[in-house]
């Protein structure tokens, strides 16, 4: 007589959620129609300018863990005096402090998805999963209010921010507390992002990466060995079903 198949455990899904999730670059277009209307010298300018700020602030951010934490609005606004400055304006850190609330504040009124992200696709990804999770390098109270505009609350089960646990992403502290507030076990949950340097502490934690890479052909710099790959959101799905049905993270 057949044994009865174990029943099998549904995986925990966590994502980064800037240029994963979340579509980021609109941001250069709000901060450089601030930057326009502010200083009136620089519109020609502008866009360069934000796209300066853009690339500043993701290389400014405290990553190492001996580093002081700072949050994202204080790199934000420092980056972006910065820029100003040396384009001949005599901005400080709260006049840019100001002018980046303000941009933000207007970005998140018409944020939008990423290409291929879809609500019902977060929806299949939840009812295929035991949990799921959002891990971003952000400050909580701004995280909280663009997941809220957007009306993603409801699909993460956990949000965990670089602010509340004072770390930014690779830390493995950051993928450790996610992975506590869901109570998963590491080998049971896999991180999705398009950024490989934010898949190795998830890999150092033990979890399983996927690299959501939108061109395959443009690689610089690749993901951790053994990193599942996926170009697509949907293809994700496939991810979750044979795990559901083998225990594995397998395509």
């Amino acid at each position: 007589m057949a044994r009865p198949t174990a029943q099998l455990s549904k995986p925990y899904i966590f994502f980064d959620l800037g240029e994963t999730i979340v579509n980021l670059r609109d941001t250069i277009g709000v901060i450089a129609s601030f930057i326009g209307t502010s200083y009136p010298s620089l519109a020609r300018r502008a866009t360069d300018l934000a796209k300066s700020w853009f690339v500043g602030l993701a290389s400014s951010v405290p990553r190492d863990p001996d580093a002081k934490f700072e949050s994202q609005y204080d790199v934000g606004r420092r980056v972006l005096a910065r820029v100003l400055r040396e384009s001949g304006e005599s901005a400080d850190d709260a006049e840019a402090g100001r002018l980046l609330r303000a941009a933000w504040d207007r970005w998140q009124e018409g944020a939008r998805l990423c290409e291929g992200v879809t609500k019902e696709w977060l929806h299949e990804v939840g009812l295929l999963s035991a949990g799921v999770g959002a891990v971003t390098d952000g400050d909580e109270a701004d995280v909280r209010r663009l997941l809220a505009k957007m009306s993603l609350s409801r699909y993460f089960d956990s949000v965990t921010t670089s602010e509340a646990v004072k770390a930014y992403k690779p830390n493995p502290v950051v993928y450790r507390v996610a992975l506590a507030s869901l109570g998963a076990d590491p080998r049971n949950s896999a991180f999705v992002s398009d950024s490989p340097l934010d898949l190795v502490g998830a890999r150092e934690v033990g979890m399983t990466t996927v690299w959501l890479h939108h061109a395959p052909g443009e690689s610089a710099g690749g993901p951790p060995p053994g990193t599942l790959r996926v170009t697509k959101p949907r293809e994700l799905n496939r991810i979750l079903v044979h795990f559901n049905e083998s225990g594995r993270f397998e395509m």
